[in-house]
């Protein structure tokens, strides 16, 4: 699974807001306004209560977040002194709310991971599920999470030990679900020889006080008297009776959200007990990313030394051969929009587990769709888009896909002509097997098999109306999407587009 590894260095870094700390020497590019980002240090006027206080964020524009209310009790300078900020060295938390906010690296946010900085674009992803902590025994920390994503929900397990970092995730798109494991380190973006322990209970004595406030804490819908604290563009906030933590913000990291303690309590000692994660050794799940056979992360040379391999071995192979080659061959034809599609379903049938596309619904196309994006082969796209092929990926579309898809669907779903419910799933149809024919390698497809992975059939309807003069433009906006997606037919078919 090397060809992978130079893709996706985590799905996600829990807790990377306590990790280190930068001022807005980025030049808070989406200019944000000091209610969403104030850095306590090296920042021209230091944060004051009810400053950088952020909230539910949805996108990078200043107005894209519902921020959380507030009122100012006092400033640090006329209340007493706080009670410290409470972080045990061995806590259960049962449920935490979270928005993880980070740099985006693919179009559905699966590779979201916090940077140092707030330059370019970032995804915004919630999350929930329960976190454990013990710096006595297993030196360690895990999280089992929900994660929202734009093509459905997935369930992580992380788990970070010592430089080890493991993401376990279960993308239950399919019959059984498939596991994937990561195995991994955690470095200052990404990359570099400084790597990051889990974070230390006494984190907390860096915390600047900056005064009391009456805030709404989001999701667990109540306000309360806390205290405010603050380190770099890192914020939190306390009780003022016990120094618990309740809520803490950081405007390109996330929002995160405490309903109980993490003061010390009792740990599942067995919680810690799967590491390395089986899933991650030889054998283990049917995605492995940068684990040795024993499931510990290989060492970056390591690394570099497969992921070249298997470079040069992807050029060496047929599949990039069939990827120079813009003209199918003969048996690849037919003479027109439904015998082309005849054709190819002939092919797909006899090669993979594969179904008709009226039964899929567009959701569970899309999710397919997810998977294949993740497990693509980057060079084949290379080289269509150098020779501006049909097949290459449409970088405008891919940018903003989870919005795209979303909206397109929304638009078909409300529209009173319901044969463009028809056109989207069709669409996607052609799409999703364009992308398993000519993004994926061939031990992949092997792979994707294996697990009972299917792909819906061609849909062998040309839809007319999306060649017609529409003067509805909804239906010209959905019927564009649909023409960029049944492009196959400009090569496997000598029919020419409809005109009506």
């Amino acid at each position: 699974m090397g060809s992978l590894e130079g893709k996706v260095y985590c799905l996600f870094v829990l807790l990377c807001m306590v990790y280190s700390v930068y001022s807005q020497a980025d030049g808070n590019p989406h200019g944000w306004d000091r209610k969403r980002r104030c850095d306590q240090q090296d920042y021209e006027i230091p944060c004051g209560p009810c400053e950088g206080i952020g909230g539910i964020a949805y996108g990078s524009s200043n107005e894209e977040i519902a921020l959380t209310s507030c009122e100012v009790v006092g400033s640090a300078e006329e209340m007493p002194e706080p009670k410290p900020v409470v972080w045990g060295t061995q806590w259960t938390l049962p449920l935490a709310y979270e928005i993880l906010i980070g740099k985006k690296m693919d179009p559905f946010c699966f590779q979201t991971f916090p940077g140092n900085d707030s330059v370019g674009e970032l995804c915004y992803r919630k999350q929930t599920g329960s976190k454990a902590y013990d710096m006595i025994n297993a030196k360690a920390i895990r999280e089992d999470l929900e994660l929202e994503t734009p093509v459905g929900n997935m369930t992580s397990v992380i788990i970070h030990q010592g430089k080890n970092f493991w993401i376990v995730n279960h993308l239950p798109w399919y019959a059984g679900g498939i596991h994937q494991c990561i195995c991994t380190d955690i470095k200052e973006g990404g990359a570099g020889s400084q790597v990051y322990y889990p974070v230390q209970y006494n984190w907390v004595e860096k915390l600047v006080y900056i005064g009391r406030e009456i805030l709404g804490i989001e999701y667990v819908n109540t306000v309360a008297e806390v205290d405010h604290w603050a380190f770099g563009p890192h914020h939190l906030w306390t009780y003022p009776e016990t120094g618990d933590i309740i809520r803490m913000w950081q405007p390109f990291n996330g929002l995160q959200i405490y309903p109980t303690s993490v003061g010390n309590n009792e740990v599942d000692s067995s919680l810690f007990e799967d590491i390395p994660p089986e899933l991650c050794k030889a054998g283990g799940a049917i995605l492995r990313i940068g684990c040795d056979d024993e499931g510990y992360p290989l060492p970056d040379e390591e690394r570099k030394k497969i992921a070249e391999q298997r470079a040069r071995d992807v050029v060496k192979g047929k599949d990039t051969a069939r990827a120079y080659e813009k003209v199918p061959r003969g048996h690849y034809k037919g003479l027109d929009f439904g015998e082309m599609s005849s054709v190819l379903n002939g092919w797909l049938n006899s090669s993979v587990l594969a179904s008709p596309c009226s039964f899929w619904k567009v959701e569970e196309i899309q999710q397919l769709q997810a998977l294949l994006y993740l497990a693509r082969e980057s060079q084949f796209d290379s080289i269509y888009q150098d020779s501006s092929d049909n097949r290459r990926l449409r970088y405008e579309t891919l940018k903003d896909l989870e919005m795209n898809w979303a909206s397109l669907n929304e638009l078909a779903n409300d529209h009173k002509d319901s044969r463009f419910k028809h056109v989207r799933r069709d669409g996607h149809c052609h799409e999703a097997v364009m992308w398993y024919v000519h993004h994926i390698s061939q031990d992949m497809k092997d792979i994707l098999k294996n697990a009972n992975v299917p792909v819906p059939l061609l849909s062998p309807a040309r839809h007319g109306l999306c060649y017609s003069e529409l003067e509805d433009p909804v239906g010209q906006k959905i019927c564009g999407a649909y023409k960029e997606q049944v492009t196959c037919a400009s090569c496997h078919s000598n029919e020419l587009p409809p005109t009506l």
